[in-house]
């Protein structure tokens, strides 16, 4: 069994009608030494805050950033999924602390198809069942075994999905219907321009 892995998670029944956000989460630490959602966590908190029922599956670390980050989106309505790594702290997205920490520190500690990967995909394929899209974002974390996994189960479910990732991180998600290059804390405007897209792929796949 990998050291990391905490299998004991109870399936999450997210609300009806909800945009699945699943990829790779980050935090920007705050004057007050709280956290600023960043990549995932970003756009589902977002989308909340647009009062869009939301849904967020990822990983975080087991430490208080990955703490306080849980309970501010929590509180902010997003449907979490969220499973903590133990012995991993939770990606932090500005250049002067990313720049000081091992490559074991900025990316999920492990590799290829995990048992992580393998337990994300699982939830996705659940989540998405009576979610109206799906929004993935890939910054190269980790989160993500295979780009095509999550892009095929929105595909199943006949849904919208929208691909937030970093410029090398485009390939295999050709079939997403929509595919946008943004870093791990995205612009405000941009990202509305952005869930504006998915939301109006939403209204479309349910018109026709």
């Amino acid at each position: 069994m990998n050291p990391f892995f905490t299998p004991n998670v109870d399936a999450v029944d997210h609300p009806d009608g909800h945009i699945l956000v699943v990829g790779d989460i980050a935090v920007m630490p705050a004057a007050d030494a709280k956290v600023i959602p960043a990549a995932a966590a970003q756009v589902a908190l977002r989308l909340a805050l647009f009062k869009q029922q939301s849904a967020l599956i990822g990983f975080i670390g087991d430490d208080e950033r990955g703490i306080a980050l849980h309970n501010k989106l929590r509180a902010a309505g997003v449907s979490l999924d969220v499973l903590q790594v133990t012995k991993w702290p939770s990606y932090v997205v500005p250049a002067h602390l990313e720049a000081n920490a091992s490559e074991q520190q900025r990316v999920l500690p492990f590799n290829g198809m995990s048992e992580y990967q393998a337990h994300l995909q699982n939830r996705v394929e659940r989540a998405v069942r009576n979610a109206v899209g799906v929004v993935i974002v890939d910054q190269g974390f980790g989160s993500l075994g295979d780009a095509r996994a999550a892009i095929f189960a929105a595909e199943q479910a006949r849904i919208p999905s929208l691909v937030l990732c970093a410029s090398d991180r485009r390939r295999g998600y050709e079939k997403a219907t929509r595919v946008t290059t943004v870093g791990p804390l995205i612009e405000a405007d941009m990202l509305d321009q952005q869930l504006a897209v998915i939301r109006s792929a939403v209204d479309d796949s349910r018109s026709g």
